[in-house]
């Protein structure tokens, strides 16, 4: 049984005892479709968001679906650019205001196409959204779901693959075997990455180390049997296990990229989109043959994504991962949790128990499939917290040099 530590939240350990003051924390978190709207004007989601990172001291945060701000998207009212990380990290803490930070435009989105009026679609669940999304990169307005990192610590150089033709990549691979969801053929020149793929080098107490930042493509086909997800997601493990090792299953012969020499200290992070336990999915093989050559943050880490709502059955999956070159030590690692003290109040409102809720909890529902009745269930309200904030949970190390 894996040992935790509670702390209002329960971090769900994987080793060690815990220690606030650990050379280093990270902590990363795919905080679910945050937008210029969202960042711009106070809402339950971000104030849940940072609910939760206060309870957490670190000094390097991975962010994942992170809209990069440009002027004009989504929508005409908004003028910065490169600001809304900035902006949600000072918001989360004041103190990160003056932290160095990575973060760079997704390609997601880039090829969508405005309404009408000007604008983009914010909304997947309009069906007039998917005609104007890109269907190459996904994503319904340019720069959506974009990675950045905010770190207390000197950035000194930085390495960023946004434009390599996946064709360029793996000489191998035949798109023509994939279509959109369209039906269209893909472009020949299409990326590898959907979104970006960062190499940021930081020096801590006085130690320059590689920080890895990679969001994947799903390795999930959403309803298009022919699409390229799956060997796409796997891809991009490829080449990340490629510039952290210098080989994968084939020959890579790239001009401008060049993996990282060995030796290198590293801090690799992201949701990584396929589940490790996965038997069919490439990119889990690929996944597997990682955390056999370099150190995991939890070897079994437990979901880390569950399937949003409250009702008793959702989908769980271990999709968020850290990876760390043998120059460091993990004191303590694991998945950001709470209980969720579940207490079923009943399918219809006139026979709910409101009045017996305990303060400590949330009164919250699902809409039952069968008969569409609104099921109600008080949960704790941590726990609420979490699954309001997100459909990803956050995942945190505390790392030290070994030497």
């Amino acid at each position: 049984m894996r040992p935790i530590f509670i702390l209002a939240l329960i971090f769900i350990s994987s080793c060690g005892s815990f220690s606030n003051k650990a050379p280093i924390r990270i902590v990363h978190y795919n905080i679910k479709e945050l937008d210029s709207n969202k960042i711009n004007k106070p809402n339950p989601q971000l104030q849940y968001v940072k609910n939760i990172l206060s309870k957490l001291d670190f000094n390097i945060l991975s962010l994942n679906e992170v809209q990069y701000d440009i002027p004009g998207v989504p929508s005409y009212k908004f003028k910065s650019r490169g600001e809304n990380l900035r902006n949600l990290g000072s918001y989360i803490d004041p103190k990160m205001k003056n932290w160095n930070f990575s973060f760079h435009p997704a390609n997601t989105g880039a090829l969508a196409r405005k309404k009408g009026n000007g604008n983009f679609y914010t909304d997947f669940s309009d069906p007039r959204a998917r005609d104007f999304a890109d269907k190459v990169n996904y994503g319904i307005f340019p720069a959506q779901y974009s990675t950045g990192a905010l770190f207390d610590f000197k950035k000194t150089y930085e390495v960023l693959v946004k434009d390599l033709k996946w064709s360029d990549f793996n000489k191998r691979i035949n798109l023509s075997r994939y279509k959109q969801a369209n039906g269209k053929s893909l472009p020949k020149d299409m990326e590898l990455f959907d979104k970006t793929f960062s190499d940021v080098t930081l020096n801590i107490k006085g130690r320059e180390v590689h920080l890895i930042l990679l969001h994947t493509v799903p390795a999930y086909h959403f309803g298009n049997k022919r699409s390229p997800n799956y060997i796409r997601n796997a891809d991009q493990l490829r080449f990340l296990e490629w510039y952290l090792t210098g080989k994968t299953d084939f020959p890579v012969e790239l001009e401008h990229v060049k993996p990282l020499p060995p030796g290198t200290p590293f801090i690799a992070v992201g949701d990584w989109n396929t589940d490790i336990t996965n038997k069919k999915n490439k990119g889990s093989e690929i996944l597997r043959r990682l955390f056999n050559k370099f150190q995991p943050w939890m070897k079994n880490p437990g979901h880390t994504n569950e399937s949003p709502g409250f009702a008793k059955k959702r989908l769980k999956l271990t999709l968020d991962y850290m990876m760390f070159s043998d120059h460091f030590e993990i004191i303590k690692s694991g998945v950001v949790m709470a209980n969720e003290d579940r207490v079923f109040m009943g399918c219809n409102k006139n026979q709910a128990k409101f009045k017996n809720i305990p303060e400590d909890r949330k009164l919250t529902y699902w809409t039952n499939r069968k008969n569409k009745k609104k099921c109600f269930v008080g949960v704790n309200k941590d726990f609420f917290e979490l699954k309001e904030a997100s459909d990803h949970f956050p995942i945190f190390a505390d790392l030290k040099f070994k030497d």
